[in-house]
């Protein structure tokens, strides 16, 4: 595919993931799973400043609906709330800061929580893998309830990925990375329930090894985004038929990550990137839906 461009916005970032765009602030924010950081770039005044969090590595971050500057993070095998002041400002979250929301799998020492996104309700979901050199379907999907009740509902799962949902909530999308797949689930949004697993595109079928589906995102037509990990290639994908529309492979770094879109008219595709600077991608002629933010309880949780 042609006719895009694509621009570099940060410096190198040693492991970017989990991008979130903010309607409200016009602003991105992302992790940077090596040095414990969350990430925020404001693109009107081109600043970037950074949340160093303490305890253990940080792979997602989305934010808070009603607790102003508050983000719900991943910290190793825990879900936790956090505060940054004021994201104009770098600043550093102590141990006894972090309000602790749900802690999983303290019996699997190799594991730790990957990608995560919230439901349209607010609800967190958010998976696990493993570290181990052999993973051995150790990993499992989890739903954070609005009364931070955790449910374990996908299990033996290889590295839980990328998430997203149809514009109709019927659906929900989920990248199972070292199966090489993209599942679809019948959603239930008023409960949570997901039911009718199957497959819509299966990346070793399509001979598209050593590409390995990583993060995800959707447009208003219905289509998904998937970051291809190792090939330095996002994939445009039809789920309702399994065709690949399109491939976004003029990208400047390897190790794609995840994908989300941003900008005033939510047409940007902003890809974070392994080894590389979070990347801008315009003219795709698409563009997706506001990202979810957090409405899960916290109001009674406190630091430790």
């Amino acid at each position: 595919m042609s006719g895009y461009e694509v621009e570099p916005v940060t410096d190198t970032i040693a492991f970017g993931e989990g991008p979130h765009w903010s309607v409200e602030e016009q602003a991105l924010y992302f992790v940077d799973f090596f040095e414990q950081l969350v990430r925020r770039y404001h693109p009107e005044t081109s600043t970037h400043t950074k949340l160093h969090i303490e305890g253990g590595p940080v792979t997602m971050v989305v934010p808070h609906k009603t607790e102003k500057n508050t983000f719900v993070v991943s910290i190793g095998l825990t879900l936790a709330a956090v505060t940054w002041p004021d994201p104009t400002q770098d600043f550093s979250v102590s141990a006894e800061d972090i309000r602790i929301l749900a802690t999983v799998e303290q019996d699997l020492p190799d594991n730790r929580f990957n990608d995560g996104k919230c439901d349209a309700i607010g609800r967190l979901w958010a998976g696990t893998m493993s570290q181990a050199e052999e993973p051995d379907h150790m990993g499992n999907l989890y739903r954070l309830d609005i009364d931070r009740t955790i449910t374990k509902v996908v299990e033996k799962l290889t590295y839980s990925n990328g998430l997203a949902w149809s514009e109709d909530n019927a659906t929900m999308y989920h990248v199972d990375t070292l199966e090489y797949k993209v599942n679809a689930f019948d959603f239930d949004l008023t409960t949570g329930a997901l039911s009718g697993r199957r497959v819509v595109f299966d990346f070793a079928e399509a001979g598209l090894s050593p590409a390995q589906p990583d993060g995800m995102t959707i447009d208003t037509d219905g289509n998904l985004w998937v970051a291809g990990y190792g090939v330095g290639t996002v994939y445009n994908i039809d789920p309702s038929d399994g065709k690949i529309l399109r491939m976004v492979d003029q990208l400047p770094a390897q190790e794609i990550t995840s994908v989300s879109w941003g900008g005033s008219d939510l047409d940007q595709l902003f890809v974070t990137c392994g080894n590389g600077p979070v990347l801008k991608v315009t003219g795709l002629g698409v563009k997706g839906r506001p990202a979810a933010s957090c409405t899960v309880d916290i109001s009674t949780v406190r630091g430790q």
